[in-house]
C-alpha cells in the first residue's frame, strides 16, 4: 500500500466513522472497550480486536465473533469475515481440523489525535494455530503481523475503523475463500509494493574486514576441504527465528526475507564467498555482537542479488516442489511479473503431509508453502550438498 493510497484511506475511514459518532446517541449499547481512559482504552480496544481477528479463524460464524467482541466497520469485518474464511478453508481441504487459535499481541505505541476523537495504534501480534490431522497427527503454524489501527471514539467506546497490515498470504486466503478476482490480485499487488527499499551496506566500496565463516577462507595446506551443508541446522535456526529476529543481525523492516533466508543457510554451513558488497555472498560483524557496524553483500539481504549468486555455486533448480525438502528454499513472484518479490526455507511437512516454510516479512512459521495466488510464480532451489575448497 502507497503512502498516499494509505493517508486517502485512513482520511475516508476517519470522516465516516467521524459523522457516524456524531450523528449515534452518547449512550448508545455498542460492543468495545470504554473511552474514558484514552489512549489505554483505544490500545486495549485494539488488543481486543486482534485478539477476534485471530478467534474468527477457528469460528463457524467468523462475521459474528469480530462483530460481537469489537465494533468493527462492517467493511472490515467483511474483509477479515473472508480471510479468516479461507485461512479455515486452506488447512481444511488438505484434511486438518483446526483445534486451537493463540493470539498475543504487543501494543507497540498510542497517539491520540483530534482531540481525542481518533487513535492510532500500531501493534505487533503472534497467532498460532493448531491443527489435527485425520490421521491424529497435530502441528502448529505460525504467523506474525504488524498492524496500524485506526480507531474512532463512539459513545462510551472506541470503534477499529481501519487496519492496514501486510500479510503475503492475504491473497491465497481470499482466493480460497472464493473472493473476486480483482480483491484477489489486489491483494497481490500489496505484497508486491509492500517491501521499502533495501539500504546499502556501509563500507560498500570495500572487502570485509573479517569473513564470519571461517571454512571461507581457503586454507594454504595443499589439498582440498569439503564444506557439507547441515538441513538440520538451517532447520532449527528457521524454525527458532521464524516469529523472531537474532539480534545479532541487521533487521530491514518490510523487507528482511532475504536476510533471513541467508541467515538459515549460512547456519547449515553454506560457503560464504568473500567479495564486495555487490559480488560474493557475506556478512561481516566486525567482531562483535551488535549489528550496528555490520557490513553484508547484496546477495545476502535481496531476492534477486541472492538468486543470482547463489544459482549454480550453492543451489540447483528443480521443476517441481517435489524436488526440494528441508533446508531447500523457495522463490516467490506474486504477480508473475517477472521480478522476484520473496524467498522462503522449507522446513519438514505439516500433519496432512504438505511441505511447509519458515519466512520473515511476513513472518511465518511451519505454514503450507503454497503462497501467493493463482497468477503466483515459484522457483525451487535444491542447495548443494557440500563444496570443495582449497
Amino acid at each position: 500500500m502507497t503512502k498516499r493510497h494509505w493517508a486517502h484511506m485512513l482520511a475516508v475511514a476517519v470522516l465516516a466513522t467521524a459523522a457516524l459518532a456524531a450523528a449515534a446517541p452518547a449512550a448508545a449499547a455498542t460492543p468495545g472497550v470504554a473511552a474514558e481512559d484514552g489512549s489505554a482504552a483505544a490500545a486495549a480496544a485494539a488488543r481486543e480486536y486482534l485478539e477476534a481477528r485471530a478467534a474468527a479463524i477457528g469460528a463457524p460464524h467468523p462475521a459474528a465473533v469480530l462483530r460481537a467482541r469489537v465494533a468493527a466497520g462492517e467493511a472490515l469485518i467483511r474483509s477479515e469475515t473472508q480471510v479468516a474464511t479461507g485461512t479455515a478453508l486452506r488447512g481444511r481441504r488438505a484434511g486438518r481440523r483446526l483445534t486451537a487459535v493463540a493470539c498475543d499481541v504487543t501494543v507497540l505505541k498510542t497517539r491520540l489525535d483530534l482531540g481525542g476523537m481518533t487513535a492510532r495504534v500500531t501493534a505487533h501480534a503472534v497467532t498460532r494455530l493448531t491443527w489435527r490431522s485425520s490421521g491424529g497427527r497435530t502441528d502448529v503454524e505460525g504467523s506474525g503481523l504488524d498492524h496500524e489501527l485506526t480507531l474512532v471514539r463512539h459513545g462510551d467506546t472506541w470503534r477499529v475503523a481501519a487496519d492496514a497490515y501486510t500479510d503475503v498470504l492475504t491473497a491465497a486466503y481470499l482466493e480460497a475463500a472464493g473472493a473476486p478476482r480483482a480483491r484477489v490480485r489486489a491483494a497481490a499487488r500489496r505484497s508486491e509494493r509492500a517491501a521499502p527499499p533495501v539500504r546499502l551496506p556501509r563500507a560498500a566500496s570495500s572487502l570485509p574486514s573479517r569473513v564470519v565463516d571461517a571454512a571461507a577462507v581457503i586454507p594454504a595446506r595443499g589439498y582440498i576441504d569439503v564444506v557439507k551443508y547441515d538441513r538440520a541446522a538451517a532447520q532449527t535456526y528457521a524454525d527458532k527465528y521464524a516469529l523472531s529476529y537474532n539480534a545479532t543481525y541487521a533487521r530491514f523492516p518490510g523487507a528482511d526475507c532475504a536476510n533471513f533466508a541467508s541467515q538459515c543457510a549460512f547456519a547449515g554451513k553454506m560457503l560464504t564467498a568473500p567479495g564486495a558488497y555487490t559480488s560474493g555472498w557475506w556478512y561481516d560483524k566486525h567482531g562483535t555482537s551488535s549489528p550496528s557496524d555490520d557490513t553484508y553483500s547484496m546477495s545476502w539481504i535481496n531476492v534477486t542479488k541472492q538468486m543470482s549468486f547463489w544459482a549454480g555455486r550453492r543451489i540447483d533448480w528443480q521443476p517441481t516442489i517435489s524436488g526440494v525438502g528441508r533446508g531447500d528454499f523457495v522463490y516467490y513472484d506474486w504477480t508473475g511479473d517477472g521480478v522476484w518479490d520473496h524467498v522462503a526455507i522449507l522446513v519438514g511437512t505439516n500433519s496432512a503431509g504438505q511441505k511447509v516454510i519458515d519466512a520473515h516479512t511476513t513472518d511465518h512459521y511451519r505454514v503450507f508453502w503454497k503462497l501467493g495466488s493463482a497468477a503466483t510464480k515459484y522457483k525451487f532451489a535444491k542447495v548443494q550438498a557440500q563444496w570443495k575448497i582449497g
